[in-house]
């Protein structure tokens, strides 16, 4: 499946910098490298809101028999978050724990990768303590460029 994700894409989407915010339109351009014998890939780029835009880099590897693992930094987190997740079909399902960028304190999110022909699909939902309840945090479509 990382094979599929080489490559320069174009992101359009939506994203929230927390649960009470209303949700921003996020773009973002991203290279994904391919390394390791096609067990790594290497993600560099940026995204941008209106009211913020920074870089994002990335590593997944596989670790074989569908699972994965990895660390990602974007426009939310503050450093690496640290992600692990599992594949079905053309799906990754990872859990990432990472500091918050905005409050600064530990945050948990679900972040799900959905691959198709010349795009992808990548969904994170938050943790909202306040309510106990999960909350679409981004929602990001990319396609090839």
């Amino acid at each position: 499946m990382l094979a599929r994700l080489s490559g320069d894409w174009i992101g359009r989407g939506t994203f929230k910098s927390s649960p009470s915010a209303e949700p921003e339109l996020v773009y973002c351009k991203i290279t994904n490298s391919l390394s390791g014998g096609g067990a790594v890939i290497r993600q560099k780029g940026r995204c941008a809101v209106a009211t913020n835009s920074g870089r994002v880099t990335g590593e997944i590897k596989s670790d074989g028999a569908g699972g994965y693992s990895g660390s990602l930094e974007s426009i939310s987190t503050r450093g690496p978050a640290t992600i692990t997740g599992r594949a079905s079909g053309d799906q990754i399902t990872f859990q990432a724990e990472f500091i918050d960028r905005r409050t600064k304190k530990p945050g948990k999110a679900t972040i799900r990768m959905v691959v198709g022909d010349g795009r992808y699909r990548l969904v994170s939902n938050g943790f909202n303590a306040k309510n106990n309840s999960d909350f679409v945090a981004s929602d990001i479509t990319f396609e090839r460029r």
